[in-house]
């Protein structure tokens, strides 16, 4: 639906003839200001919901409408034991594989006194290898003898070589078993924050959706928190929005002032289609802003989106039917209309400024 606004501006013209029968008038020639109607309300600059992340009953709620709150302040609680339990029962685990990871441990310890053992029997075959690599040497003992305690030697060298090995794996093993008990513990610690809400900045609470004992379901808000300066929000039809630019100024007229009109300019446009509202949304900033205002204010505005010069305009009352005027000879003319107020009507075809009408 078009939505342009002619804001006629006539300034010392007197349009009207009167006469003893009828009043009769001429079609003028003026300047307009053409504009652009919007809906809208007013909102913070930075306004958001305080959601779920998880479903229960709601067990704590600390804050209610007004309240100030802090940055990464917790405002609910939602029911929680199973949760908790999970991340305690993951505590214990997490605590006994770390224990199971330090040197103290009775596995580690185990293979500490077998590779203890086995330096020592490596030191005394050493010795005897040393002894009987010397007596084979001097052709005092047979090359069989020498053999076989070369061959001691060299099983217990590759036996304290395989406990060390096993200490490695193992160590390596136990630790890498405390670190994915501790990578459970922290996702199921991360599972328990779901069912604590937190704001992202602070500002004032503006809305509470939920009370205390309640269900709620993830996804559902549970307070509305708001900061900083109020901006208008406006809704622009489809076919209106390719006029409106950024610094256009805008007429607003606020529900919570009835009687006044304020100035603002256009500070952004969104480029996505609002589907819930089925028009554009445009931002502006009010040039002298009221001095109270409120979240969620409805108003009224006019986007100036240009002007035109020498319009030719009747009065709307002397508009028949939608599409016809009625000349002094009292015949009806059809004319072609353009924009409409409840004051002037735009003449696109059908009369000239010679042409003289009557008021029906």
């Amino acid at each position: 639906m078009k939505s342009i606004t002619l804001i006629f501006s006539i300034v010392g013209i007197c349009m009207i003839q009167s006469c003893k029968k009828n009043e009769t008038t001429n079609p003028k020639r003026i300047s307009v200001d053409e504009a652009v109607f919007a809906s809208g309300f007013m909102e913070q600059e930075q306004t958001y919901n305080l959601s779920a992340n998880a479903d229960g009953v709601l067990i704590a709620l600390s804050v209610k409408e007004g309240f100030s709150v802090g940055n990464l302040q917790q405002i609910a609680t939602i029911q929680n034991d199973v949760q908790s339990n999970q991340v305690s029962d993951a505590q214990i685990v997490y605590q006994d594989a770390n224990r199971s990871a330090s040197s103290n441990s009775p596995e580690l310890q185990s293979l500490s006194i077998q590779i203890a053992q086995a330096n020592k029997q490596l030191s005394f075959d050493q010795e005897n290898y040393q002894r009987y690599k010397d007596l084979f040497a001097q052709k005092s003992v047979s090359r069989l003898e020498f053999e076989k305690f070369e061959l001691q030697y060299t099983a217990t060298q590759n036996n304290l070589k395989s406990l060390q090995e096993n200490y490695k794996n193992l160590q390596s093993n136990l630790q890498l078993n405390a670190e994915r008990n501790q990578i459970q513990l922290n996702t199921q610690k991360d599972k328990l924050k779901d069912f604590f809400v937190y704001t992202t900045h602070q500002g004032i609470v503006s809305k509470v959706f939920k009370k205390e004992g309640e269900l709620v379901r993830k996804g559902e808000i549970i307070a509305q928190v708001v900061s900083g300066k109020f901006i208008a929000k406006l809704l622009v039809a489809e076919d209106d929005i390719v006029k409106v630019n950024v610094g256009q100024k805008v007429a607003l007229n606020i529900n919570t002032y009835p009687n006044e009109a304020f100035i603002a300019s256009v500070t952004k446009i969104y480029p996505g289609f609002d589907e819930s509202e089925q028009s554009y949304t445009v931002e502006a900033s009010f040039d002298k802003f009221p001095s109270k205002m409120f979240n969620g204010t409805q108003l009224q505005a006019n986007i100036e989106v240009g002007k035109r010069k020498s319009v030719l305009v009747v009065p709307s009352a002397y508009i028949i039917k939608g599409k016809f005027v009625k000349l002094d000879n009292g015949k009806d003319r059809s004319v072609s209309i353009g924009s409409r107020t409840n004051e002037w009507t735009e003449i696109l075809t059908g009369l000239t400024e010679k042409d003289v009408i009557q008021k029906p």
